[in-house]
């Protein structure tokens, strides 16, 4: 935000290589607040779906284990 009140600041002044690199950095941390976001989002979604897959092999094998109990049971 700094560099658009400083730009702004460089535009009223007539200092138009000043006004072009302010704005140009705020476009940068745009970006790259942008990327960082979408970095975590998808670091989460990855470890969610690993997460998930756990689960999901963890309820299959409690399973298993509950299942092979009754069958002894019925011999």
């Amino acid at each position: 935000m700094e560099n658009i009140q400083s730009a702004i600041k460089n535009a009223f002044d007539a200092k138009p290589s000043e006004f072009k690199s302010d704005i140009l950095d705020a476009l940068n941390d745009k970006i790259q607040n942008h990327l960082t976001a979408r970095k975590l989002e998808l670091a989460g979604s990855i470890f969610k779906d690993e997460e998930e897959q756990q689960q999901s092999n963890d309820l299959e094998t409690e399973f298993q284990s509950s299942s092979e109990g009754n069958v002894d049971e019925d011999l």
